[in-house]
């Protein structure tokens, strides 16, 4: 099958094999390099050489026994000689017994009993493949294979299948792989027939952007005002929106303005792929403060279902937790505004308490937890990140866990959650006390709302001038603003806080004037530098020589933040380099593109294990072969599949939005002239207050100044204020 060698190249060339190793991945590109055991047929006799052919392309889903079809070329690379570059790969049956062994023993079949695999290889030999693609009945009626696992088993080897003919069918629209495999995950084999019929359906598999399926659907001959892809233009327009802006929803006039420049029609045409979006279902319409709104039907219900569910607690009989108020012992040391917040728990079913750095916000709660379980009662903390759970957790001295865990969420099979506890099922607890609400989309907020039984207390803590959530919403802004849910400001710096730099640099950052900064200023210190070249090496020598030096902390006591990330000093560049000083590859074996040793992040929630968007981890071991990682977590360690391991993301360095819910011993913030985009307020005041005992500020000081003086208030566009007043109306 192999085509002409380099020199002569015309067209694709083809060539087939097993998967003898992979070498190296890249889970965000889904770039990949594997050795391929040529087929003995092949024309080509140089590529029947000992230890298979170099392949190189998107191939980082490939498993060790996969039998491929790789189309591409051949080249000559400099430093490994001859070298397939693959452009797709089409999955082939295993020719052999061992082989066909091989791939049923690798991740996509895990779920699958090891007796169940071995019976079918023993029945079927090398012709199982052909079995499961095109007569799967034979499993049971010649294998004796029960039906649920004969139809796991087909399901598994027609997934691999459907995978690598997306791959195909979507390379010359050329689309990242991420959304390549958004959409296999997302719909599997159906994602064919889709693509047939309307490929602006794929738009809703997670990270596919309207750019993706709008170059598929041109190259299929789809009309500029084609039905189809006005409503999704007006949908992803929203949708973007939603996803950059977080807002809850978008006024109908803004709607039309990005869609007709989304779609390049005017604003009639996209007026009226609003109203088809509409029809379709994709969007809803409300008035909202006299104002048309446009969000997706699930958004207006999860914000009115939350504001339901805080009318519905704040009108509960109350007589579960007050007769404890005349009880209360409280520390003698508290301020009257931290016994005015613990006693806010005992008088009204919801309240909100918050305070900046050194204000007593977890001393507040300490007392909280304290005096309600003197009373009897049960208490649940809880915090949207692990992260933040565990921080909650030492400080407070009682267990907590993440929103997700509390709940029991599992994943459905729409890619999103579904919930033990809820209305139906409501929490077993008479206290739920929630930490960095800040960090809560509406979402989020309202499956923890909904859980709360009626008579029972919710405390939602958190610092109001931190950056909003990740997701579309305000929720503790709003919820302050509304005026129906007792609030306690804490505002007064205790003792202990008030000699702090970290903390007097804080307040004076939300007043947008922060002093000036010298070389070291207490327990902030200061490494000025306009030379961008240099600011990156500086950054490593402060994480992996001076700062655990000057203050006897190890290298993981030490987190580097900043705001964006690409750029010459983004958190891109950071991680490379940083990578390179402190865990470099040196050859290494890595699965995920990870070694043992490297810092990570988890990107996505996973209940099941444990894992929260946000949580920061360090590869314990590795098994190439079963393309596993073993990481610790601040909850304890975990072992990933490969799949598993592309929701990870180094961590050396990370975005101050990432930082959210955590603290460290020692932070080094990059603050730079090109950070120029994300310079504002609340995030730098955000990562000031997540160092601990230092913080190293690397860049230059007005960088930080020119940040104070931009105050971007929440202009997310939200209903939960409206909504939580018109039900008190």
């Amino acid at each position: 099958m192999a085509g002409p060698v380099p020199g002569g190249l015309t067209g694709d060339e083809q060539v087939t094999g097993e998967v003898l190793g992979v070498h190296y991945t890249d889970t965000s590109s889904g770039f990949g390099v594997i050795e391929l055991a040529v087929d003995d047929d092949e024309d080509d006799p140089d590529l029947r050489t000992f230890g298979g052919a170099r392949c190189t392309g998107p191939l980082a889903d490939l498993t060790e026994g996969q039998t491929v079809t790789l189309v591409g070329r051949w080249t000559e690379h400099a430093r490994y000689g001859r070298t397939f570059e693959a452009t797709f790969y089409e999955q082939v049956a295993p020719s052999t017994v061992a082989g066909i062994t091989a791939f049923l023993d690798t991740e996509r079949f895990e779920d699958i009993a090891a007796a169940v695999r071995t019976r079918a290889v023993t029945t079927f030999g090398a012709g199982l493949g052909t079995v499961l693609e095109h007569q799967p009945e034979r499993l049971t009626a010649e294998a004796g294979i029960e039906q649920a696992d004969a139809d796991a088993l087909h399901t598994a080897w027609m997934s691999g299948l459907a995978l690598a003919r997306l791959v195909r069918l979507l390379q010359p629209a050329s689309w990242p792989m991420e959304a390549v495999r958004a959409v296999h995950a997302r719909f599997g084999p159906a994602a064919m027939d889709l693509v047939a019929e309307d490929p602006y359906q794929l738009l809703q598999a997670d990270r596919v952007r309207f750019a993706h399926v709008d170059a598929l659907g041109r190259a299929q001959g789809i009309g500029s005002t084609d039905p189809r892809r006005l409503r999704a233009g007006a949908h992803a327009a929203v949708t973007a929106a939603r996803r950059q802006g977080g807002h809850q929803h978008v006024p109908r006039p803004d709607v039309v303005t990005a869609s007709a420049q989304l779609l390049g029609v005017d604003r009639l045409v996209a007026d009226d792929g609003i109203d088809a979006a509409l029809a379709a279902g994709l969007l809803s319409q409300e008035e909202i403060d006299d104002v048309a709104v446009l969000a997706p039907a699930s958004a207006f219900a999860t914000e009115r279902a939350l504001a339901r569910d805080l009318i519905r607690l704040l009108d509960a009989d109350r007589a579960r937790l007050t007769p404890f108020v005349e009880q209360l012992d409280l520390d003698p040391d508290l301020t009257q505004g931290q016994r005015d917040a613990v006693t806010a728990v005992f008088c009204s079913p919801v309240s909100v308490l918050t305070g900046g750095p050194g204000t007593g916000k977890t001393r507040t709660v300490q007392e909280v937890v304290r005096a309600a379980e003197a009373a009897g009662l049960e208490v649940a903390l809880c915090a949207p990140t692990g992260r933040a759970a565990k921080r909650i957790e030492e400080v407070v001295g009682r267990a907590a866990t993440t929103v997700h865990r509390l709940l029991e969420a599992r994943p459905s099979s729409d890619g999103g959650f579904t919930f033990r506890y809820g209305s139906d099922e409501p929490l077993p607890h008479d206290l739920v006390v929630a930490d960095e609400v800040s960090m809560c989309d509406t979402w989020l907020a309202g499956r923890l709302v909904a859980a709360v039984e009626d008579g029972a207390h919710l405390l939602l803590v958190g610092d109001p001038d931190q950056l909003p959530s990740v997701g579309p919403g305000d929720v503790l802004r709003d919820i302050v603003r509304s005026g129906e849910v007792p609030v306690t400001a804490l505002t007064e710096i205790h003792r202990q806080a008030a000699g702090s730099r970290i903390v007097s640099l804080a307040r004076e950052v939300l007043d947008g004037a922060p002093g000036p900064l010298k070389g070291a200023d207490g327990d902030v210190f200061l490494a000025e530098e306009r030379r961008r070249h240099v600011i990156v090496p500086r950054v490593v020598q402060a994480v992996a020589e001076r700062a655990p030096d000057y203050f006897g902390v190890g290298v993981e006591d030490v987190q580097v933040l900043a705001p964006v990330y690409r750029g010459p000093v983004g958190v891109d560049a950071l991680n490379a380099a940083l990578k390179d000083a402190l865990n470099p590859a040196a050859g290494r074996p890595e699965v995920g593109g990870f070694h043992v040793d490297d810092r990570v992040m988890q990107t996505r929630n996973d209940p099941e294990l444990d894992l929260a968007n946000g949580d920061v981890g360090r590869v314990v071991d590795l098994d190439r072969r079963a393309g596993t990682l073993r990481v610790g977590f601040p909850r304890g360690e975990v072992t990933l599949t490969r799949e598993q391991a592309r929701r990870l993301t180094p961590a050396w360095a990370v975005t101050v939005h990432k930082s959210q819910g955590g603290e460290w011993p020692v932070v080094v913030l990059v603050l730079d002239s090109s950070h120029h985009v994300m310079l504002w307020r609340n995030l730098v005041y955000t990562a000031i207050t997540r160092a601990r005992r230092a913080l190293i500020v690397v860049g230059q000081a007005e960088a930080l100044a020119t940040a104070a003086r931009v105050d971007r208030p929440s202009d997310r566009r939200t209903g939960l204020v409206w909504r939580l007043r018109e039900a008190r109306s």
